[in-house]
């Protein structure tokens, strides 16, 4: 996913300073988990039990991010992450959107990610010159 998204910004901007100069990426949940062997267990794989307590932590932390960085417009990279902008922000005036999500796992993301990305993005008014 990380490779597909960074290959992507990297053909307009050939350094991350002058991608971070315009953008931000933030992940919405910047926790890893592992389970015994190693493998990524991702957050809806969690228990409810664990679930819930770390998505009240991962709103808290995104609105304070948000509060910080005063966007104009947020891009969710994938339905998940525009759901939960959308949730913790409720009424606002930030343009908020999304990009199909890159995962190698997502068919959709499969077959041409970075053309749909490109539309998706210049739909929601984003200039990459």
């Amino acid at each position: 996913s990380g490779r597909r998204l960074w290959s992507f910004f990297q053909q307009y901007y050939p350094t991350p300073e002058a991608f971070f100069e315009r953008f931000f990426v933030l992940n919405y949940c910047p926790l890893m988990f592992l389970e015994e062997g190693g493998r990524n267990r991702t957050p809806d794989k969690l228990p409810a039990h664990e679930r819930k307590p770390m998505i009240e932590a991962c709103d808290k932390a995104l609105v304070a991010m948000i509060d910080a960085l005063k966007p104009k417009t947020i891009v969710g990279v994938g339905k998940y992450a525009e759901d939960r902008v959308r949730l913790v922000l409720g009424e606002t005036d930030i343009k908020i959107g999304r990009v199909l999500h890159p995962s190698p796992a997502s068919p959709a993301a499969n077959r041409g990610w970075a053309e749909q990305a490109e539309r998706q993005l210049s739909d929601l008014g984003i200039d990459f010159s």
